[in-house]
């Protein structure tokens, strides 16, 4: 396992070419998200996806959540009705950075949605029914690395399952047998908690399964 420094909010194109190589190639990679630090690994790859839950040690039956670049990526990946694209609109970022900067509220808590997959993906990260959580993150450095990429990116918190999340990573996970290929240290998250996740399947019966 090796830590590089990357700064989030003065990245080049390099650094994001590099990381979308790594996880080209399977990796596992921690990066910072808009929220807190994250194991990540393209979501087409089910031996990086097996390696996720290994380092976690989770539990196969709890899915992972992915993180996608766009509205359109979203509804490449999952069934969305005109109601349930209207409310994710209300709650997401916009897509550009001038909307970003003038409209979007930085108080919105970044959130994922539980949506009815469209099975393009390993099975490993679906839940019940062929659900699956999705996020737009609020962070240019991800959005870059997913559009490098054109997949959407597994994401979970950098935690063991069942433990409390915190950032003294190298001391943390050193003594494990698995451990994540690469660290991309962007200094300390400014969150202390990842994000809410919605279950909008029937937007009709909303249910809030993290807040």
């Amino acid at each position: 396992m090796k830590t590089i420094k990357i700064n989030k909010n003065n990245f080049t194109k390099t650094d994001v070419n590099f990381i979308a190589d790594e996880l080209k190639q399977g990796k596992v990679v921690v990066l910072l998200t808009d929220t807190i630090y994250g194991l990540h690994c393209i979501a087409t790859n089910k031996k990086a996806i097996e390696k996720i839950y290994k380092i976690k040690k989770r539990d196969k039956k709890c899915p992972l959540l992915v993180l996608v670049k766009s509205y359109c990526m979203l509804h490449d990946y999952v069934y969305v009705s005109k109601k349930q694209d209207q409310y994710i609109r209300a709650i997401w970022p916009p897509t550009t950075r001038l909307a970003q900067d003038k409209k979007y509220s930085r108080r919105k808590r970044p959130t994922a949605f539980i949506l009815k997959a469209r099975e393009k993906l390993p099975k490993e990260i679906y839940g019940k029914d062929n659900s699956l959580a999705v996020r737009l993150p609020k962070n240019d450095f991800l959005i870059k690395i997913i559009t490098r990429l054109n997949i959407p990116l597994v994401s979970t918190s950098f935690n063991i399952s069942g433990r409390k999340y915190n950032e003294d990573f190298l001391t943390k996970f050193k003594k494990l047998l698995v451990n994540p290929d690469i660290i991309i240290d962007s200094g300390k998250s400014k969150n202390i908690k990842g994000s809410r996740i919605i279950d909008i399947r029937d937007i009709n019966d909303i249910k809030i399964i993290r807040n």
